[in-house]
């Protein structure tokens, strides 16, 4: 006869193999995506944007994306690293090419992997292409950067009656940096942000962006598109 006490060791014991994959309540690799859905905001046309998703194994098991599948041929997207161990996370690079479109746009990147329980996992995006809201916007809409050029400055406006929070959110790359990541602009006034390019970047054309968010109701947002020629 099984004392009481043995029991409940014997039954611990069994729940902690099962949730290490030992047992049979093993789940498999597990795919789990930070922020699913990603809003440009407004943007100007015919320009690459550029949006990092970052991924996680969150299961117990390899996980192995076969493949990404855009909805369109404006998109194009690589992974990092297409095997990740258990706990192991990843980036996925995405550009979406604004040519072609107006107004509203949205558009998924579907990730294909061995995630039993969510082999297809759609990430979505948005961008309301050429339309900026007149009181609050930027100047200039886009940077670009030739031969020689290292630093620019971009205003953000805020043309309305009261005073505005925002917030500067800059793609994890290593193409240039911002000078704030947040701030205050009072009424029918501007704030300036200053942009400088990396001095070790390669021979080749870049393409990056960052997006600003207004401290509006309901909020408003923008993506400013940096483009950096060096030769």
């Amino acid at each position: 006869m099984i004392h009481k006490r043995s029991a409940i060791i014997l039954l611990l014991s069994f729940v902690a193999l099962s949730s290490t994959g030992w047992g049979a309540g093993a789940k498999g690799p597990s795919l789990t995506v930070e922020k699913v859905n990603w809003d440009f905001g407004s943007v100007p046309s015919d320009f690459r944007l550029i949006h990092y998703y970052k991924i996680k194994n969150t299961g117990n098991d390899i996980l192995h994306v076969t493949r990404l599948n855009a909805n369109c041929d404006c998109t194009s997207a690589l992974i990092k690293d297409s095997l990740l161990a258990p706990g192991d996370s990843s980036d996925i690079r995405m550009v979406f090419h604004t040519r072609d479109y107006y107004g509203t746009t949205n558009r998924k990147l579907t990730i294909i992997s061995n995630d039993p329980d969510k082999p297809a996992f759609d990430l979505d995006y948005s961008a309301n292409i050429d339309f900026f809201h007149k009181l609050h916007t930027s100047d200039p809409k886009y940077l670009t950067f030739l031969q020689g050029q290292n630093m620019k400055a971009v205003k953000l406006i805020n043309q309305s009656e009261d005073d505005i929070d925002y917030i500067l959110e800059k793609e994890p790359d290593s193409i240039f940096t911002v000078d704030k990541t947040s701030g205050n602009i009072e009424a029918g006034e501007f704030e300036m942000v200053n942009v400088t390019i990396k001095d070790n970047l390669r021979k080749g054309t870049f393409y990056s962006n960052f997006t600003v968010t207004y401290n509006t109701e309901p909020k408003l947002r923008l993506s400013i598109p940096v483009k950096v020629v060096r030769y």
